[in-house]
């Protein structure tokens, strides 16, 4: 099978300045095609890639969510053993509790309802039992709120959630603060919601490499491979209220804890 482009010359004109009309033959057969730029949506999109990059400062990198005292203990000894976790922590704590948090705070942020992101943000605060959860949640999400001021300045309710963050009115957690900016800058709730869910995977599997025998191409794989559940959360978890909100993973909660009385650390969890 021979496939063959050539590109159309046509007069410039409104639509011809956004579009590229190319001709693909295959098997002799002339197929058009198009291609449309969406500014809206680039711009959207390329914030998108922004606020997820790990050049972006919001400290994820110095966290392991409870991975390190897992394998001091030696019960995470492996690659396998690893993905097990990571899976185990995605289903039980960040979907149904971070997810669900990141959607409300993102329709409270459309309707303009602060009372509704205050409260949000302290469910999903009382549901993280450990003290460096608490800690890291909050430290992250402080430093994702500073740098979400730099690019939206404008914006009142975010202004607003500042302040009372500020006052310690409210404790300022990571996925509530990545809900409100994702709607702010025209993110859609599943993609910020990806971004949430991305994010962790990428910063657990970071410090899984350098806690056990694993390299760049194994951890490439083991988000790879997470695609299909990380669908299946934002699917499951979008439209939940506030309400629907646990967290369900005692045994990380346990090792969270032996974690902060631990001589000898890594990593800030």
């Amino acid at each position: 099978m021979q496939t063959l482009t050539k590109h159309i010359t046509r007069p410039p004109s409104a639509q011809t300045l956004r579009k590229g009309y190319l001709i693909v033959s295959i098997d002799g057969k002339e197929t058009p095609l198009t291609y449309d730029v969406q500014e809206t949506h680039l711009k959207s999109f390329v914030k998108a890639l922004q606020i997820s990059d790990s050049f972006f400062p919001v400290g994820m990198y110095n966290f392991s969510h409870g991975l390190e005292s897992f394998v001091q203990a030696n019960i995470v000894k492996d690659v396998d053993d690893v993905v097990f976790l990571l899976n185990d922590i995605l289903s039980h704590q960040i979907a149904p509790a971070d997810c669900v948090a990141l959607a409300n705070a993102y329709r409270a942020t459309e309707q303009s309802d602060l009372n509704k992101l205050l409260l949000v943000d302290e469910m999903l605060y009382t549901m993280k039992l450990s003290t460096e959860n608490r800690e890291g949640s909050v430290k992250t999400g402080k430093c994702m709120l500073s740098n979400l001021l730099l690019m939206i300045p404008g914006s009142l309710i975010l202004r607003d959630f500042n302040e009372t963050i500020s006052t310690g009115a409210s404790p300022g957690n990571y996925s509530v603060i990545l809900g409100l900016g994702g709607y702010l800058l025209g993110i859609s709730c599943s993609e910020t919601m990806m971004i949430e869910l991305y994010s962790f995977s990428v910063s657990f599997v970071g410090a899984a490499m350098r806690l056990v025998k694993m390299d760049h191409y194994t951890a490439i794989n083991i988000i790879n491979e997470l695609h299909p559940l990380l669908v299946d959360i934002i699917k499951n978890n979008i439209h939940k209220v506030p309400d629907e909100m646990y967290s369900c993973a005692p045994l990380v909660d346990i090792m969270s804890i032996k974690h902060e009385r631990a001589t000898t650390r890594m990593f800030l969890s």
